[in-house]
């Protein structure tokens, strides 16, 4: 691994930070992406006229249960929003958010540091590929050395000019079945942690063994488990048992759809979202199966709807509620503190 001033630190978009300065943290959202290609055009005439709407009060119950046939719901640009929602966050506690957002769907290294200072928070930004459909034209070509390469510039010395660096290698996107394109992706982002001493987060394809597959890959590769995260596990994994062997991998396992209880997804109609009740009580039996230092909370928060100015519960829905909720649920505050605190400070620090 390349020694660089990162070692020991956790790398945001205003630069290296001392780990025990992050505070309160939640380890996976958008502040602004593109989300465009999960677009599902509806079938019925009613359904695409609200699809092409902009999002609003006079259709928002609609868009909650169809959030990915909405144009306008997917597409989060607006710096000022974010600076808004973030600065929510802050005035409930918070002290770092991990912007996700990845190659193919918008990241903006400029615009995140404009909402770090103007909000005073910490933002850790991405690095990598999100899923095939994002990916560019190229890809197909590009060997992964050279796309290795392109990560670890990214957290070295920031992303093309703008002298703003990754601090955490991901989301990297992965279908299921995953394709040739998006194993290619994955190795380069396990060489580029193993460069680097990055920590690495995976988007895994909407199926349960998808995780542990993935897992497998990351150990083939030579990839540092200690410090890779399997996002979205909470609407991946409904199965005790198979919870269970992921996190007996040592892996982060993420519960990071918080706020989000529309049953079924519109893009992935074979699957469900649980609700924050039943996330809670699953992350109380990791707890009873001695798992709580290796869990990370956030919302994903990926679309308008889900933000406070559109409506939603924003970045501090944890904070403010969920937190709470895990109270009444016969969490302690220790344990509430390391979920939020705790281990997102340790899986964030550079090796």
């Amino acid at each position: 691994m390349t020694t660089h001033d990162t070692t020991g630190k956790v790398l945001t978009v205003l630069g290296p930070v001392d780990p025990h300065d992050l505070g309160v943290t939640i380890t996976h959202e958008h502040l602004l992406i593109d989300l465009s290609i999960v677009f599902v055009e509806p079938d019925d005439e009613e359904g695409r006229r609200l699809a092409e709407e902009p999002v609003g009060i006079g259709n928002l119950g609609w868009i909650r249960t169809n959030w990915s046939s909405n144009r306008d719901n997917l597409v989060q640009t607006d710096i000022d929003v974010a600076i808004r929602e973030a600065a929510r966050f802050k005035a409930a506690g918070g002290g770092t958010i991990v912007d996700a957002t990845s190659i193919g769907i918008d990241r903006n290294p400029k615009a995140l540091a404009e909402i770090s200072r103007a909000a005073g928070i910490h933002v850790v930004m991405g690095a990598g590929y999100y899923v095939g459909p994002a990916h560019p034209d190229d890809f197909s070509s590009r060997p992964v050395d050279s796309i290795t390469a392109e990560i670890v510039r990214d957290i070295v010395t920031g992303v093309g000019d703008t002298g703003i660096r990754s601090g955490i290698i991901g989301e990297v996107g992965c279908s299921w079945p995953w394709t040739d394109n998006e194993k290619k992706s994955v190795a380069a982002a396990v060489a580029a942690q193993c460069e680097t001493g990055a920590p690495l987060l995976i988007h895994p394809g909407r199926d349960q063994k998808a995780p542990i597959e993935i897992v497998k890959f990351i150990e083939r590769e030579g990839g540092d488990l200690n410090r890779t995260v399997m996002s979205h596990v909470d609407i991946r994994i409904y199965e005790r048992e198979i919870l269970r062997e992921l996190a007996a991998t040592g892996i982060y396992i993420e519960y990071d759809t918080f706020g989000l209880e529309s049953p079924f997804p519109p893009h992935a109609p074979d699957t469900y979202m649980p609700s924050d009740y039943q996330r809670i009580e699953q992350l109380i039996g990791l707890i009873e199966d001695g798992y709580l230092e290796r869990v990370v909370l956030a919302h994903d928060n990926c679309t308008k709807h889900r933000l406070r100015v559109f409506g939603g519960h924003g970045f501090d829905h944890i904070p403010t509620t969920i937190t709470g909720w895990m109270k009444r649920q016969g969490m302690s505050q220790a344990q509430i503190d390391t979920l939020l605190i705790e281990n997102p400070r340790r899986m964030l620090t550079f090796a």
